[in-house]
């Protein structure tokens, strides 16, 4: 049962509409975190600090503050419609820039033509927050719209013009569906004035809501419809704070200085929405104690500045709680739970009402002590951000799980999604990719660039045996995690590679490898001790002077090896053959990873001198079965005889495949027959148990 929702969760955040519009208001997090610390300055409850900014350097301070909160949140609606429209555009099966582009604009155009544009209805106040419900709407139809109707107007009857550059024809071909987009909007547009005697969408929605209040307009019941319309207007990205401006001013602020009347505008912004709303700095303290994912605490250390004085904006977009299935019931029931405390302790007389204008500004439990003239305000405030916590807690964490659920699925189509881009062939751009696996791709490459950077990277180590002398060494192998789910090692190497920090990638793992190999030394255990490299890395001179500065740092001269595996050609590559000299005057030992017959394997051999050949794991796992495996592998060893390496077989899985490589002259094995990677704690245990008893 509960597999089945957290798949049924998951299938709805992934929905293209909602992973569009949560994708999108997660891009303007950087304007919200501007425009909302300007709020914050604008509004600081200190009559000093107001003072200061309005009359330092002529109010230079006040004027740059209102620009900035004009010029981001201000803006909200209008960069929203644009983030969507992008997310969303790229999930249609034309992957077209030009397109996806165009997308945008139209989404733009058609949202000024639902407030009938600048001869219509509209104000630049519907460009903020005010306008984010016809931003969503405008963004995911407009884009829906134009796609189709680009699609159904075929190339012969599309607006063109011979001659011209390609852009140019291309713009071109798109008058028609903006057109029609544009048609469609002010239809809808001019229905609403006719049928609903309102100017606009966003009217409509507003007018709505304040008929609700019509027959309750007053005490317990006008305060809770409040608070749950407010916040179910957030839920769907709607600033319900604006939305309910009306309502507010009309049934709940005239209460505010009316002495003995409970239910006031202050008193739901000092009791209900303490941090803003759906009580904010209960989620906030929620996430912080018991969220165990870093980004969600990281995000809630961001927003406790601006939710100490209840502005919620950054958690609310930045979780984001807009259209996250998880996070409803608490969003809503929080404020709820928290009023129904709040009037309780004031209708026994324990909670003071005294009547004061509090500024939604003030901070949590100062609000309490203004609004009561006492400690009791603060103490009812601690109730309920305790009782508050309480209900976001058992939420909290199954969002986390969610997350958790999310991660894996995506992580698990990513890897099927590579495995398939690799057995064709194709080049790999994860990174480049619009959809949710690219998404999940840059997280990723974003983590692990982090954990190289801070050397928090994992090995294991798995052991290699020799038909005789038993234990030999072992190869470090990398065995990163992400959202603590291990990731397909190839898929973690095309992710370095793809944004550009593989050497750096490597430069750890043999650091890390060279300084496991130096602790098995110092115990007694001499081990050789192998990481993988590229040729590209093994003709770097810079990248071989880094290594064997390391291995005389470390000690592992005699005890080190570097496996080279490069699918391309290395005959052009002239630095090789002298940079193994080099490392082979060092002490550091060269093989060849996945050797087989091709030219490429051949090539080292005809250029450079190795310590061993490790067999290609496709004539090792098809060894039983196909007699050429058989042949190629026995031509290996005997080359090996004569130019002075020895071979080594990987994917030794079965006691039949170690025999037959015995029957044919490989005597050394690596292979879950024997052990598969293991941490280095355990591979010391490994090695103590394969010492002779004295």
């Amino acid at each position: 049962m509960y597999s089945r929702i957290l798949r049924a969760i998951y299938k709805i955040e992934n929905n293209h509409v909602f992973s569009a519009v949560k994708k999108g208001f997660t891009l303007l997090i950087p304007v919200l975190l501007v425009g909302s610390f300007a709020l914050l300055f604008l509004n600081f409850p200190i009559p000093v600090f107001q003072k200061f900014i309005a009359e330092w350097a002529g109010g230079v301070l006040s004027t740059s503050l209102h620009f900035l909160f004009d010029s981001t949140v201000g803006f909200m609606s209008i960069y929203l419609v644009v983030s969507i429209s992008y997310y969303y555009s790229s999930e249609m099966k034309e992957r077209d820039g030009f397109l996806q582009v165009m997308a945008m604009v139209v989404s733009v155009v058609c949202f000024a033509a639902s407030f009938g544009a600048a001869g219509g209805s509209m104000e630049l106040s519907d460009l903020g927050p005010v306008g984010v419900f016809t931003a969503m709407f405008s963004s995911v139809a407009a884009t829906k719209l134009f796609y189709f109707f680009y699609g159904k107007i075929s190339a012969a009857h599309r607006f063109r013009s011979r001659g011209a550059d390609v852009d140019y024809r291309n713009s071109l071909s798109a008058i028609y569906p903006l057109l029609l987009c544009a048609l469609i909007f002010i239809g809808m547009n001019l229905t609403i004035q006719t049928v609903f005697k309102v100017d606009n969408l966003n009217d409509l929605v507003t007018d709505g809501i304040v008929f609700l209040f019509h027959n309750i307009n007053d005490g317990l019941g006008a305060g809770i419809l409040y608070v749950v319309v407010l916040d179910i207007l957030w839920i769907f990205g709607i600033h319900g704070g604006n939305a309910l401006e009306q309502v507010a001013q009309t049934y709940l602020v005239p209460n505010d200085n009316a002495a003995g009347v409970i239910i006031s505008k202050s008193f739901l912004d000092s009791y209900a929405l303490i941090g803003g709303c759906g009580a904010a700095i209960c989620l906030l303290a929620a996430l912080l104690i018991f969220s165990k994912g870093k980004d969600n605490r990281q995000l809630a250390y961001s927003a406790s500045g601006a939710v100490l004085f209840n502005i919620n904006e950054i958690l609310v977009y930045g979780l984001p709680v807009v259209l996250n299935p998880v996070l409803i019931i608490p969003f809503i029931l929080t404020p709820v739970i928290s009023l129904l405390i709040a009037y309780g302790f004031a209708t026994m007389g324990f909670l003071p009402i005294l009547g004061r204008t509090v500024t939604w500004t003030t901070p949590v439990l100062f609000s309490g002590y203004l609004s009561s003239g006492s400690w009791r305000g603060v103490a009812v405030q601690l109730v309920i951000l305790a009782a508050g916590t309480g209900v976001y807690a058992p939420f909290v964490c199954l969002a986390q799980k969610v997350k958790e659920q999310q991660a894996k699925m995506l992580l698990n189509e990513l890897t099927a999604y590579f495995k398939l881009v690799q057995q064709e062939g194709r080049d790999v751009h994860l990174m480049e990719q619009h959809d949710s696996k690219g998404l999940l791709a840059r997280n990723m490459a974003e983590q692990l660039r982090i954990d190289v950077e801070q050397e928090r990277l994992t090995m294991g180590y798995q052991p290699q045996y020799h038909k005789e002398h038993g234990l030999t060494g072992a190869e470090s192998l990398l065995r990163w995690r992400y959202m603590d789910y291990p990731v397909y090692p190839p898929l973690v190497v095309a992710l370095a590679k793809e944004d550009g920090f593989f050497d750096r990638l490597t430069q750890v793992v043999v650091k890390t490898s060279m300084k496991a190999c130096s602790e098995l030394l110092r115990e007694g255990s001499a081990l050789t001790i192998s990481a993988n490299i590229s040729a590209d890395q093994m003709d770097s001179e810079q990248f071989i002077n880094r290594v064997i500065r390391m291995a005389e740092t470390y000690g592992v001269s005699g005890h080190y090896c570097l496996e080279v595996t490069e699918e391309s050609a290395v005959d052009r590559m002239e630095e090789i053959p002298h940079h193994i000299s080099r490392l082979k005057s060092a002490g550091i030992l060269a093989a060849v990873d996945d050797f087989s017959m091709g030219r490429t394997s051949l090539m080292y051999l005809q250029t450079s001198s190795f310590y061993a050949v490790k067999l290609d794991g496709r004539l090792v796992q098809g060894l039983l079965e196909n007699e050429r495996n058989q042949e190629i592998i026995a031509s290996i060893v005997s080359l090996g005889t004569n130019l002075g390496f020895v071979v080594m077989a990987e994917y030794v899985e079965t006691e039949e495949i170690r025999e037959k490589l015995e029957s044919l002259g490989c005597n050394l094995y690596q292979g879950y027959l024997y052990s598969p990677a293991v941490p280095l704690e355990r591979l010391k245990e490994i090695v103590k148990g394969s010492q002779p008893k004295k």
